[in-house]
């Protein structure tokens, strides 16, 4: 049975709420307001409900103007609708017809009013008179000033970018905040890569040339794509209210006939990026890009369907699965309400049989330059960009803080495992189905440029050990190098080495069942190395994480025993290690250790005779322990220079 179909639907809002709807009325009769065309009127008075689920409920009013200047209408005419599970959510309201002046907080498209800030201004016990008679006084007063003293500012809940402007479509454009040409050039070429299809289509602005083909921008991210190369015009100026599509192609195509654009070849004629003026933060003038493509009608006759033409690498309208048409997982994914799905425009100017068969689709300019994609992160992470990490063992600790140090604006990724994905640890790695058999650490590098295309990826397909020996040397050249191998072997190896060349070590690790976890920071702040750590955890002086009896496993075809463990454990130490290594990272030449703050040795218990708990750290410093033999080394055995002792990372 189809999940949708067992659930009854609720009853409307004012049968439910009858008093509600009654209090509704009133206010609205005391403030004035005429109403009315609402749906036929059901015995108590109420709109008729629909049979298969409640349809908001739209009011037509005419309001008293708060505010009337010269030449405005002594009422207003609103739209209020009534959203379906009423009084729980705010009523919507639209101004249809553009009111002179007005040039912030209704949107041109729709006529929508942005009376609050955000939903989370609503409180249920009010009605919409009341809504109107606060509000829209103070929408009035600001959207109609075009200045920007602080008195103005403070009831702004944001900038009008030029994208409010017009109806989009799904997709985007990705660009760099830095792409700004020069004032004086009126437009040019660009090149696109495609980034993405499946969805919505999403392209990526990585060079921009004026009319002569001269490089006025250049971008190092997406390298690994193919371009396609097609023109970019500057558009004076936009219309206050909504700004027509097929306008805005008309608009872009005659200014490039204006600079000989049109005179040589493209790779997408069916796609043209405009960059006009906007407002920023403050009310502060600037300019943005949109990306324009357009679909002609395939077929003949007038009944013939109006089908993209757009350019596959642009559009992604060859997709099997993109909106609009049968998504090949049955019911395995439904999406509610799809007749509220962004569609594109279907009047393109006046009644002309060339203008009806184009269709013009629109897509915001989104900033993803380097610093775009940090903008939100505290601090000022622009220093992590000349940052390079090293990452040995990318499975369900590797992996995903390899994601999140991409994500934190590290500048260069080094990835070394040698595993192929297994679907079966789809349960606490990054990677999906879709990986199967994949080196993890290229797969991995790919999912990290869909973050974050600005990071520097190499990529070691051999284990650690398993090399030709040279991969020591990038790794102890590193700013820091983080050890999620789960592989004593490997992590001896790390942990002796690095030491000799003083490269700053985190080592992640789970036990079994993800019931705990230690993080150890190298070199520590109480001078003792990893040996010392294992003559602490001998002599119980440096806390055990607990582990669960029974969750050793081993896979079929491999000898090496895992354990079991799900993301919702691993999740934990994977994120505090994230954490580590950026402390590390931050360090100033006065901070030794530079992760001291969070201590050398840090332990995770999140179960406690077998029932989950809550997620509990305990810290140590690691001292030097009396028994170690590195501290001094002995006199005898002297290590080699740029080697550590062969002896130097037994377990103890």
């Amino acid at each position: 049975m189809n999940a949708s179909a067992a659930v009854s639907a609720p009853a409307p809002w004012w049968r439910a709420y009858p008093e509600i709807w009654r209090a509704e009325i009133e206010a609205l009769t005391v403030a004035g307001a005429s109403w009315g065309e609402e749906p036929p009127g059901a015995p108590d008075g109420g709109p008729t409900p629909a049979v298969d689920a409640p349809e908001p409920l739209t009011l037509r009013l005419r309001w008293p103007h708060p505010a009337p200047q010269p030449g405005d209408p002594a009422a207003l005419t609103l739209l209020a609708t009534f959203a379906a599970h009423h009084p729980w959510f705010p009523p919507r309201v639209r101004l249809p017809e553009p009111l002179a002046g007005l040039r912030r907080h209704r949107n041109p498209v729709d006529g929508g009013l942005c009376l609050l800030a955000s939903d989370d201004d609503w409180r249920p016990g009010t009605t919409l008179a009341q809504l109107l008679s606060e509000q829209l006084p103070r929408l009035l007063a600001a959207g109609r000033d075009p200045g920007t003293d602080a008195a103005t500012l403070a009831l702004e809940a944001g900038a009008e970018a030029a994208w409010t402007r017009v109806r989009l479509a799904w997709g985007g454009l990705l660009v760099d905040s830095a792409c700004a040409p020069p004032a004086e050039v009126p437009g040019g070429w660009a090149d696109l890569v495609r980034i993405s299809g499946t969805v919505a289509p999403v392209s990526a602005l990585v060079t921009l040339l004026d009319p002569e083909h001269r490089v006025l921008w250049e971008s190092r991210a997406f390298g690994l794509r193919q371009a396609a190369r097609v023109r970019w015009a500057r558009l004076p100026g936009l219309p206050p209210e909504a700004a027509d599509t097929g306008e805005l192609w008309r608009r872009a195509t005659e200014r490039l006939v204006g600079l000989g654009a049109e005179q040589t070849r493209c790779d997408e004629p069916n796609a043209v990026v405009v960059l006009v003026p906007s407002e920023g933060a403050g009310r502060r003038s600037c300019e943005e890009w949109l990306l324009l493509t357009r679909g002609v009608l395939r077929g003949e006759g007038p009944k013939a369907a109006v089908a993209p033409a757009e350019p596959e690498d642009l559009d992604g309208s060859d997709q099997p699965d993109g909106p609009g048409q049968q998504a090949p997982a049955g019911e395995q994914l439904a999406l509610f309400g799809d007749a509220d799905l962004p569609q594109p425009p279907t009047d393109t100017g006046p009644a002309d049989p060339v203008a009806d068969a184009l269709r013009v689709r629109v897509r915001r300019g989104y900033p993803a330059g380097r610093d775009d994609l940090t903008a939100r992160l505290p601090g000022a992470p622009g220093h992590l960009a000349g940052t390079t990490v090293s990452v040995v063992g990318v499975g369900a600790l590797g992996g995903p803080l390899a994601l999140e140090l991409a994500r934190a604006g590290v500048g260069r990724l080094h990835l070394v495992d040698g595993d192929l994905h297994d679907p079966a640890t789809g349960a606490r790695q990054l990677l999906t189905i879709r990986d199967a058999g994949s080196p993890k650490a290229l797969a991995l590098a790919l999912r990290i440029l869909d973050t974050n295309p600005h990071v520097q990826l190499t990529v070691g397909l051999r284990p650690l050990g398993g090399d030709d020996g040279t991969e020591l040397a990038g790794l102890a050249a590193s700013d820091l190098v983080i050890d999620g191998t789960a592989n004593q072997a490997a992590t001896r190896f790390l942990a002796a080495h690095l030491r000799v060349s003083g490269t700053p070590l985190v080592i992640a690790a789970a036990t079994a069942g993800g019931w705990g976890g230690t993080i150890t920071t190298l070199p520590s702040s109480g001078g003792g190395c990893w040996e010392c750590l294992q003559w602490h955890r001998a002599d119980r002086t440096v806390p055990w994480p607990p582990a669960r009896p029974d969750g050793a496993l081993t896979p079929v075809g491999c000898s090496h025993p895992t354990y079991v463990g799900g993301w919702f454990d691993l999740g934990a130490i994977a994120l505090q290690a994230t954490r580590t290594a950026l402390a590390v990272l931050a360090a100033g030449p006065a901070d030794t250790p530079p992760a001291a703050r969070f201590g050398d040795v840090q332990v995770l218990t999140q179960y406690r005779r077998g029932r989950p708990v809550h997620p509990r750290w305990q810290t140590r410093p690691l001292a030097v322990h009396p028994a170690c033999p590195l501290h001094p080394p002995p006199a005898d055995r002297p290590a080699a220079a740029g080697h550590a002792s062969p002896g130097a990372g037994a377990d103890a």
